[in-house]
């Protein structure tokens, strides 16, 4: 009798002697990098498994059809050695290797692709926005098209949900169907005396250029001809900001919710900033009419508030929507006093008007570990780039800050946020040129 499995050897059977290699390899295809890596530290048969090409070449593959590893043009995945491909995986946690801090020699363009695009607009409608992995891009110039970067052409262009309508701005967002994103085109009716705004979100099928509605909805009027502001995309939910109002979409569902940001310049949170995490909306909120320790009212609050509990309704396609929700009634799971701001500067002339230009908000899904985020918050006055850690497994979500990271006084805010590793896109106010500045 095998002495492992004799009644008088009380040490139980590893999983490996239960369990053929073939099945082991079949449940490691569903498990994140993470969980992965822990296996592999069970014992030497573990060790052995987890290190075979054929898990880390599915793994990586993972990574690339959610745009988390970029591929080189021509690359063969399957090609790379078992070293290589575990160098991608690190790389889409730490950045590109020219951006570390110890890299020798500056930053260098490794790749560089040139679209043909057509400007038939003013460059503020601009807007361009490259999907992760880098392989597709959306161009709104008044007209919104995607395009194949790799085949430098336009493979999908939009048409408006309405007559006489314009896109001013859009969200995407890859989906976990290989080569599908879900589209938001937030658009408003151009003519006179009328005021209108409408969202479209659709579902665009990459390869074939072919897109399904999924939802088409009134909202509230904002002000100006760009009345849109931090669009997002996030599984089955989205959400857009206007002047007093946050609207948050359902679109599996086909529902919808108006946050209303009151007016009220005592009590009332004003909004600043709005991110989007699987199930749950992360804003910051200012409180006016409260003081910080230091004696100051410029209070920013950061707010994790579960979307399930808002009070979701049928979208309407005529009808600006009529059930609204206070902001001060928002649910809260987790709510956070940011570090005290200063008001914003041009040339030693207070810019009240620009708080809110001045903060920006990115969640980045981990790309090792399911139901892990890193929020980043960068602030401009003073310059404070703040890292916090969301973990939404076990159902329990907390938020927790993680680092604090002070930079130079003359550092502007871009609207590219920060990347997953915090690698942050800085305007210099004394050129007002981009510069990429790296974490820690």
């Amino acid at each position: 009798m095998n002495p492992a499995t004799s009644p008088d050897n009380h040490i139980a059977p590893t999983w490996p002697n239960l369990l053929v290699d073939d099945v082991v390899l079949r449940i490691l295809e569903f498990c994140d990098i993470a969980a992965i890596i822990a296996m592999g530290q069970i014992n030497k048969a573990f060790n052995r498994l987890v290190s075979s090409k054929s898990v880390w070449l599915t793994a990586i593959t993972q990574l690339v059809r959610r745009g988390f590893v970029h591929r080189e043009e021509g690359e063969i995945l399957s090609e790379l050695s078992v070293e290589q491909l575990v160098e991608k995986a690190k790389r889409a946690v730490r950045g590109p290797q020219m951006w570390a801090l110890e890299h020798p020699g500056p930053a260098l363009v490794s790749r560089q692709i040139s679209l043909p695009i057509e400007q038939d607009a003013p460059r503020t409608c601009l807007e361009v926005k490259l999907l992760p992995g880098g392989e597709y891009l959306f161009h709104n110039h008044w007209h919104l098209d995607c395009w194949s970067v790799l085949e430098r052409k336009i493979i999908w262009t939009y048409k408006c949900c309405v007559e006489n309508a314009r896109v001013t701005t859009l969200a995407a967002q890859l989906t976990d169907t290989p080569d599908t994103a879900v589209v938001m085109a937030c658009q408003r009716i151009v003519g006179n005396d009328v005021h209108e705004t409408y969202v479209e979100i659709l579902m665009l099928n990459l390869k074939t250029g072919t897109s399904q509605s999924m939802l088409v909805a009134r909202v509230p009027i904002g002000r100006g001809t760009s009345p849109y502001d931090h669009p997002q995309v996030c599984g089955d939910f989205a959400a857009v900001a206007l002047t007093n109002d946050v609207v948050l979409f359902n679109w599996c569902q086909g529902t919808y919710v108006t946050v209303h940001i009151e007016d009220d310049p005592e009590f009332s949170p004003h909004f600043r900033r709005l991110a989007l995490a699987p199930e749950y909306a992360i804003l910051v909120l200012s409180l006016s009419g409260q003081e910080d320790e230091g004696g100051g009212e410029n209070i920013d609050t950061l707010v994790l508030s579960p979307l399930t509990a808002l009070p979701w309704v049928p979208v309407d396609a005529v009808n600006p929507p009529k059930n609204v929700t206070r902001a001060s009634d928002l649910p809260r799971v987790h709510s956070y006093a940011l570090p005290r701001r200063e008001e914003p500067t041009y040339d030693g002339i207070p810019e009240p008007h620009m708080n809110g230009a001045h903060i920006y908000i990115s969640v980045h899904e981990h790309p090792l570990q399911n139901d892990l985020f890193r929020v980043w918050i960068h602030v401009a006055h003073p310059a404070t780039l703040l890292r916090y850690d969301l973990d939404l497994r076990d159902g329990h979500p907390t938020l927790q800050l993680h680092s604090t990271t002070n930079g130079a006084r003359n550092w502007g805010v871009h609207q590219c946020g920060a990347s997953f590793a915090g690698h942050t896109l800085v305007v210099l106010q004394s050129g007002w040129m981009p510069k990429l500045m790296l974490p820690g």
